[in-house]
């Protein structure tokens, strides 16, 4: 599964008074995930605002996502739209995630505009990022992608060791293949605010280029790539 990591640039006055005012959107993408967030200029609004959306349907029914605690598939609305709930609870977010990407499956998505990290006035929680970029690691596009494993470092080592390694990698081996889940997604536009990049930059390389002993790097069946767009129409 590609991760294409989108920069979202924003006005002055946008990052002055923390109101998401515009959006520009990805238009390859077959559907927009944001978080259920209607109270006052929000990216959601600024989402609803940009397609025409009825402003009333989309505060219901983010109420009502917010209130299951679940997420929610909006389909009267083009393109597709996946409400996530808001929360501050770590351990929800992985839930959550895995959550979102069934629901995306379901529909049969293929492009999935990822805008929760794309107007932020904090910086970003890099353990959640982690989390997440882990969670999306485990899904695979059918027989597609494969999880790969980099050679094991180089010099002497004993009998004892060489075994302890090849125990641990089949170990990693199965619980990847136990944990792996399949999606219809195989790309995910992942909008992230241009004054983040380097605490996100520092989350995706320490989870990209993390490697136990034997040399496993986690999500190694994620591509990454990165692009720079406007933030509102030109």
């Amino acid at each position: 599964m590609k991760i294409e990591f989108r920069e979202v640039t924003h006005q002055f006055d946008e990052t002055h008074m923390g109101h998401k005012i515009f959006f520009h959107p990805c238009y390859e993408t077959d559907t927009i995930s944001a978080t259920a967030n209607t109270g006052g200029f929000t990216p959601l609004t600024a989402i609803a605002r940009y397609f025409g959306w009825d402003s009333k349907f989309i505060h219901k029914a983010s109420e009502e996502c917010n209130a299951r605690n679940e997420v929610a598939i909006v389909t009267q609305v083009e393109p597709t739209l996946i409400l996530v709930p808001k929360t501050r609870e770590k351990e929800k977010v992985r839930f959550l995630i895995n959550d979102l990407l069934d629901a995306a499956s379901e529909i049969g998505s293929k492009i999935l505009h990822f805008t929760h990290f794309g107007f932020t006035q904090t910086e970003y929680p890099e353990n959640e990022l982690q989390m997440i970029l882990n969670e999306f690691g485990h899904y695979t596009v059918g027989s597609a992608d494969g999880f790969g494993f980099v050679t094991p470092r180089r010099g002497y080592f004993t009998a004892q060791e060489r075994a302890r390694d090849q125990r641990k990698m089949e170990e990693i081996k199965r619980e990847l293949a136990e944990s792996r889940r399949e999606t219809t997604v195989k790309k995910i536009v992942w909008d992230y605010d241009f004054r983040r990049w380097s605490s996100l930059k520092k989350a995706w390389r320490r989870l990209k280029y993390r490697q136990d002993s034997v040399g496993h790097i986690g999500s190694s069946n994620l591509i990454f790539t990165r692009t720079k767009y406007l933030a509102w129409p030109e």
